[in-house]
């Protein structure tokens, strides 16, 4: 085979590209080396600090995710609590209502109690007053009239619980 710039077919490339590098060709080529190398160096450093900082936003981003959950279990815990305090007033206030009914109708039951006591103690009286009606007859029937009406009349006089003794009372 044949190169360009080789005179010999015989002889290796190699052999001939290290044949004719001069010394200021070595230099370019350390120095070409060097910056690869610093290259490729500054290359993993980045690729490095890519998988940190992609580590890091997974941090951040487990973080916000947990604060979020937080938020929300906080959240569902509020309204859950919201929710019983709401039960437990209607609870308390359908018991209220319960114990305010109740207690009406006790109280109409007691009142309804009372007046039908006040009635049957009316109807005693009224039976007590027809029967008292009924003896004052029987007893006149009874009495024998012996005294005249005046006798009786005069005893009050004497006693002070007539008429004229009345009068003389307030003049006095």
């Amino acid at each position: 085979m044949c190169c360009i710039f080789c005179h010999v077919t015989d002889e290796k490339p190699r052999e001939l590209s290290k044949m004719r590098e001069p010394s200021y060709a070595k230099d370019a080529g350390l120095k070409l080396r060097e910056a690869l190398k610093q290259q490729l160096l500054i290359i993993h450093e980045r690729i490095e600090a890519r998988k940190i900082a992609k580590m890091a936003l997974a941090e951040v981003r487990n973080i916000i995710a947990k604060e979020e959950e937080e938020k929300a279990l906080n959240r569902i815990r509020e309204e859950s609590e919201t929710k019983a305090w709401e039960r437990a007033e209607a609870r308390l206030k359908e018991e209220g209502e319960r114990i305010e009914k109740e207690d009406v109708e006790k109280a109409m039951e007691r009142i309804k109690r009372e007046k039908e006591e006040r009635e049957k103690m009316a109807e005693k009286a009224k039976a007590e007053k027809a029967e008292d009606k009924e003896k004052p007859e029987k007893e006149t029937q009874k009495k024998p009239l012996d005294k005249p009406a005046d006798v009786e009349g005069k005893t009050a006089e004497k006693e002070g619980k007539g008429k004229e003794a009345k009068k003389t009372k307030k003049k006095q």
